[in-house]
């Protein structure tokens, strides 16, 4: 199954977005603080900074695996994507339950992620 441009699109805006965020932590970034770890921080403390930092990888990783996807590439392991797909729903789950309302948009983004790697490789290994 073909992945039309304007999800592809969508999926890399989100993707940037994401990174965006995560790495305005890293930084400690004014930014990021009503957007990230439930909007209680005046100022990151490092731990949740580091933490963030393995986040960016993951992220960087999915964005990877993605566009691996979509040229046809197979992915090793093979139970990636539909780990990727599970981080996206409970990403999505935690950021929309979020007391900060700036952080739960960040939902949105995390649901048209995992979305993605529904309709790359998870819905695509149940129609064979």
């Amino acid at each position: 199954m073909k992945t039309s441009l304007w999800l592809k699109v969508l999926v890399g805006m989100a993707t940037l977005w994401n990174i965006f965020i995560v790495i305005s932590v890293v930084f400690n970034s004014s930014f990021a603080l009503t957007r990230a770890a439930g909007g209680q921080f005046t100022s990151f403390p490092v731990g949740i900074r580091v933490t963030y930092l393995g986040t960016t990888m993951i992220l960087i990783l999915q964005a990877v695996t993605l566009v691996q996807i979509w040229q046809g590439y197979a992915i090793k392991p093979t139970w990636l994507p539909k780990a990727f797909f599970l981080m996206g729903l409970v990403s999505t789950f935690v950021n929309m339950i979020s007391r900060s309302q700036n952080e739960r948009w960040n939902g949105f983004t995390a649901a048209i992620v995992a979305y993605a790697f529904w309709i790359s490789s998870v819905r695509r290994d149940t129609s064979k």
